[in-house]
């Protein structure tokens, strides 16, 4: 037992020291009141592209996608978003809230906290398999995110060109875009006699892909100081009962929904729950709410103050759902 509780903590002990770094260095006045929007606007348009871009380039074949998977993983989310717009409707009467919580039902921290996540729990092999499902959730997480919180709007208004401007301006979604071009192109590129292609950014244009491997690298402990930095206790008067239903939606209702469908397709022979299935399942299902949710929900007349409570109170109780999450299958073998 003693074992199981090491590997849960090993797994998860980095992430939270890293956010409890950021807390403290706020709470000491180390940080100035424009650091966080500024070094978040930094990390989101410039080292998170980079991230979803290596992740995906890294990948030996765009073969290497695990469909069976991909499929799973999607099929799943699109059942946990609509049992979210059923509970989200009987939680609040605040239409611009509905959305809200809509987004904290199917939209995990998958990019920030997911990978160094999956990283923990399967070093290399956990890494590789979350890179290749970024492209595909990441891109659902925001199609869908912002369909919610347009339809919920106060004053609702579906503009398709604005959706559509609005994703293809995302710099995540450009990053896996880029990604996943960039592995189709690989394939009909040739190769030399001693197997090495004639083209690669990597090898024919080293300086920048370097340049791209250390924005990447400093993405995810950026953000999650950025995180710890922004942690807010303050009473959220007027809004507990939907904080507390989003915060349920999110840490109980999406891992129960998912891990109850994997289990139920495995049980027909429709998935397979290897270890790496499951470490990657939980950090997709397990996460907390995406940072960028707060954001976007501001920017589309949501209740942003909601927003921005569940990410806190996701983040912080994640980090008690997940070591409970890793202790059970652990113990049960599956991890």
């Amino acid at each position: 037992m003693l074992s199981i509780f090491s590997y849960a903590f090993q797994a998860i002990a980095p992430i939270l020291l890293l956010i409890l770094l950021g807390y403290f260095l706020r709470v000491r006045g180390k940080f100035p009141a424009d650091f966080f929007p500024t070094v978040n606007r930094f990390a989101f348009h410039y080292s998170f592209p980079a991230l979803m871009f290596v992740n995906l380039y890294s990948l030996d074949s765009i073969r290497e996608i695990d469909l069976q998977l991909t499929a799973y993983l999607l099929a799943s989310l699109v059942v946990i978003t609509v049992v979210s717009i059923l509970l989200a409707n009987l939680v609040t009467d605040v239409r611009n809230r509905k959305g809200v919580l809509i987004q904290a039902g199917f939209r995990s921290n998958f990019a920030i906290i997911g990978l160094p996540l999956a990283e923990g729990l399967l070093g290399t092999a956990g890494v590789t398999v979350a890179a290749t499902l970024q492209a595909p959730i990441v891109i659902y997480f925001n199609v869908v995110s912002v369909l919610a919180l347009t339809v919920y709007a106060d004053h609702a208004q579906l503009q398709p060109k604005k959706i559509l401007k609005s994703l293809l301006q995302n710099p995540l979604i450009q990053g896996l875009v880029a990604g996943v071009a960039a592995l189709i192109i690989r394939e009909w590129i040739p190769c030399r006699a001693d197997g090495t292609l004639v083209f690669s950014i990597s090898g024919t244009l080293p300086w920048l892909y370097t340049t791209l491997q250390y924005l990447a690298r400093i993405a995810t402990p950026v953000c999650l100081i950025m995180l710890g930095g922004q942690f807010r206790f303050s009473a959220a008067r007027g809004i507990r009962k939907e904080l507390i239903s989003g915060v349920c939606m999110r840490l109980i209702l999406a891992p129960v929904l998912g891990f109850g469908m994997a289990f139920a397709a495995a049980h027909f022979g429709l998935l397979d729950l290897s270890p790496t299935a499951i470490g990657v399942m939980i950090a997709a299902y397990g996460s907390p709410i995406a940072i960028a949710s707060s954001v976007m929900a501001s920017e589309m007349h949501a209740d942003d103050v909601l927003a921005g409570q569940i990410v806190v109170w996701t983040s912080l109780l994640s980090m008690i759902t997940i070591f409970l999450m890793v202790i059970l299958f652990r113990s049960i073998g599956m991890l």
